[in-house]
């Protein structure tokens, strides 16, 4: 197994609790979730990422990483637009884009395996960098009584903005979370793709 560099984009449904709860039936909460991933897929394939792509639906969000190579695409502009349709289609939500070192075998995609007899164990990667750093975001978002929380929003690894070769420009505040640092960004009108 080998080290790699690579990206994480976790896009997490933040009132998933809220429509649950608010939901009449549970057929109506079903069908939300259900919308919401079918959304993020949508965008995921919309997104054309290279480094053959890796997905894992989590239930409250969407992650995809894959290896960090040359792309064509603005990758920050698209993950702000992202969020945007999300929202536009009714799903507050964090976007988080991390980066880091993952452990791969060479020359394979990252492999999704599930063991058999019991206690039966899902992998859904081997250790991940970008993903720690993801869900510690989504993690740090989430509010209630006691913890303010950082609320919805789109969030950037400050190392995924210098893997991508970009600087702030403006000096935003600078978010904390286990080791790494993040940046709020505004999300982008669906308009200005």
């Amino acid at each position: 197994m080998i080290d790699e560099d690579a990206f994480g984009v976790l896009f997490s449904y933040y009132e998933l609790e809220d429509d649950e709860y608010g939901s009449d039936e549970r057929a109506e909460f079903v069908q939300r979730f259900e919308a919401f991933e079918r959304a993020v897929l949508g965008i995921v394939r919309d997104l054309s990422l290279p480094g053959d792509p890796h997905v894992v639906c989590f239930g409250h969000a969407v992650y995809v990483e894959f290896r960090d190579e040359e792309t064509s695409a603005d990758l920050l502009r698209a993950l702000r637009v992202a969020s945007a349709r999300l929202a536009i289609e009714g799903f507050v939500n964090a976007t988080v884009l991390s980066h880091g070192a993952r452990w791969v075998w060479p020359d394979q995609c990252p492999e999704l395996s599930v063991s058999e007899p019991a206690p039966r164990v899902a992998r859904i990667s081997r250790p991940s960098e970008p993903l720690r750093r993801a869900l510690d975001v989504d993690t740090l978002t989430r509010r209630d009584e006691q913890v303010e929380g950082w609320g919805p929003g789109v969030y950037v690894d400050t190392e995924a903005l210098q893997a991508l070769g970009k600087t702030p420009k403006n000096a935003p505040t600078v978010l904390r979370a286990a080791g790494a640092q993040f940046f709020r960004i505004p999300a982008l009108p669906v308009e200005a793709r």
